[in-house]
């Protein structure tokens, strides 16, 4: 079964890849997040906490597009095209293809997420520019932009030469390269000197805007799951405005259904089979003047998304249980 697993994943993960519009959405990821510097510096708010809410945002929201699209490409095509019944006529449980999948989908966005927050958290050190005196980082530079050339370039000469998929290639040397730029932002200062977790880092807690965007991980990984579910007997359509649906609704469940909860069956139902993704979405408290985010508060989220994503590909596995294949 392990094996039979691995290989679904594998397969299906580099399906994903390979699509020009998944390196389309994490360039444009990228570009966003690197340019709030030029949005936030006119603001007259604390212009900092506000470049990092843009790229969180940015990383939430584009991780549900990759989620969705992801799961589209990956089980309803696959089941309109009618190649599913050659896999299922192997020996593979219909629970294990639904498995693979989902964690096909769970690797695309945990790439496309390190990605973009490795880009979050050099655009953070950079900082924003406030005055005339203002002297740029760097390193932090080069760790932005450093990267995404490197894997363009390498992608290109890859395909050209060796007839590479572009897609696939650049989006695993960028994978790449930024954790090596990861690594190098926390052992380099802006002075090109060797200093482990450099202050610029500590003074613009870093640390707890990495914790914020694990959790906005989580949450997007919680709307893949269902994402999943409703791409075994839906099409594209109808599962981005379910999606689109549960992540409005998610958000404010607690104000929806929390304060009928005591009183109101529906209400009390409602708040546990809908997400709350709410839990998952801690920015206003880097808006304040010393953020902190408890790690307890981080593994009852995860706890919480691990239990949700394993009820939802059970939930898929039964309907596709359910339904006739070719």
């Amino acid at each position: 079964m392990i094996s039979t697993l691995w290989a679904i994943t594998k397969n299906s993960f580099r399906e994903i890849i390979r699509q020009p519009v998944y390196g389309v959405l994490i360039l444009t990821g990228m570009v966003l997040i690197g340019a709030s510097p030029a949005i936030t510096m006119f603001s007259m708010a604390r212009d900092e906490s506000l470049m990092v809410d843009i790229g969180l945002t940015t990383i939430m929201l584009l991780g549900l597009v990759i989620a969705v699209l992801s799961a589209t490409q990956v089980i309803s095509r696959e089941i309109e095209a009618q190649t599913v019944g050659a896999v299922l006529s192997k020996p593979v449980a219909r629970f294990t293809f639904v498995l693979g999948k989902f964690l096909s989908v769970s690797l695309a966005m945990a790439v496309s997420w390190f990605v973009l927050t490795v880009v979050l958290l050099a655009t953070l050190r950079i900082g924003v520019p406030s005055s005339a005196s203002w002297e740029p980082d760097v390193p932090a530079f080069v760790a932005l932009l450093a990267p995404l050339f490197l894997a363009i370039g390498l992608g290109m000469y890859c395909n050209f030469f060796y007839r590479w998929n572009f897609a696939s290639t650049a989006v695993a040397l960028a994978f790449a390269f930024y954790a090596l730029a990861l690594a190098g932002m926390l052992l380099i200062s802006p002075a090109w000197q060797f200093q482990f977790i450099p202050m610029v880092f500590l003074q613009r807690h870093a640390g707890e805007v990495a914790k914020t965007a694990v959790l906005v991980f989580l949450g997007v990984w919680v709307l893949s799951s269902i994402a999943v579910a409703a791409s075994v007997r839906l099409n594209v359509v109808v599962n981005v405005v379910i999606c689109l649906t549960v992540f409005f609704v998610g958000m404010i469940s607690q104000f929806l259904f929390g304060r009928f909860a005591d009183d109101a069956w529906w209400a009390w139902a409602a708040l546990r089979v809908v997400p709350s993704l709410h839990v998952f979405w801690v920015g206003d408290a880097l808006m304040s003047e010393a953020p902190f985010i408890p790690m307890p508060y981080v593994q009852m989220a995860s706890v919480y998304a691990v239990v949700y994503c394993g009820a939802m590909v059970a939930f898929a596995a039964f309907l596709f249980e359910r339904r006739e294949v070719t």
